[in-house]
């Protein structure tokens, strides 16, 4: 199986990311696309506003929803900390 990894922030899920992970699709034609959402940034930190982690991981699942590739996980979440 031919798995490709697609991770960040997310915050929020947009259509550049979208964009990229049908990019991601269609040039790497991977089985699955697993995305995903860190809890905690390691290179920067999100505004006090900012959606939470678990909040952003719903996010993701919408805004990747329509790629049947695509898986998003939580296991950064799960982990807990920086991703």
């Amino acid at each position: 199986m031919k798995i490709a990894i697609f991770g960040g922030s997310f915050n929020p899920p947009h259509r550049g990311h979208v964009q990229a992970a049908l990019d991601a699709v269609f040039y790497l034609k991977p089985d699955k696309l697993l995305v995903i959402p860190t809890a905690i940034p390691p290179h920067k930190s999100l505004e006090e506003d900012s959606p939470g982690p678990e909040e952003r991981f719903e996010l993701a699942r919408l805004a990747f929803a329509g790629i049947p590739q695509a898986e998003v996980s939580d296991i950064e979440l799960k982990r807990g900390g920086k991703s």
